[in-house]
């Protein structure tokens, strides 16, 4: 899947609901790119944003482009979506944060969506 397609599929369900639960399940199963660094022992150390509501939030992009070209020479890696939902339960996080279309996604979600067979 490349990233224009995912792209494409989440502007579409920003604007039509009854297409997010396409874009959820592509968004799964796809990689996706984070502001932050890998550590030793593959820990790795997010780069948190602060959301409208002032809460913590971990950033993560569709595309590698979009990061260097709102962001410029910001640390980021490349990961599995679920692997990045997996490793976060219980955090805020945030897609296309520097975005006109963006999602924050809460705790409760992300649960939810690692634990439906929706996707």
């Amino acid at each position: 899947m490349t990233e224009q397609f995912l792209d494409m599929l989440f502007k579409i369900a920003a604007e039509n609901p009854e297409a997010t639960p396409a874009f959820l399940k592509q968004l799964l199963a796809s990689d996706i790119y984070c502001l932050g660094l890998e550590q030793t022992q593959g820990r790795i150390q997010f780069r948190m944003l602060e959301t409208e509501q002032g809460e913590q939030a971990i950033a993560f992009f569709l595309s590698e482009k979009m990061i260097i070209d709102d962001l410029g020479d910001e640390p980021f890696i490349q990961l599995a979506a679920r692997k990045l939902f997996s490793m976060t339960q219980g955090a805020t996080l945030v897609l296309n944060p520097t975005s006109e279309f963006s999602k924050e996604f809460s705790a409760q979600e992300v649960s939810f969506l690692l634990n439906t067979e929706m996707v």
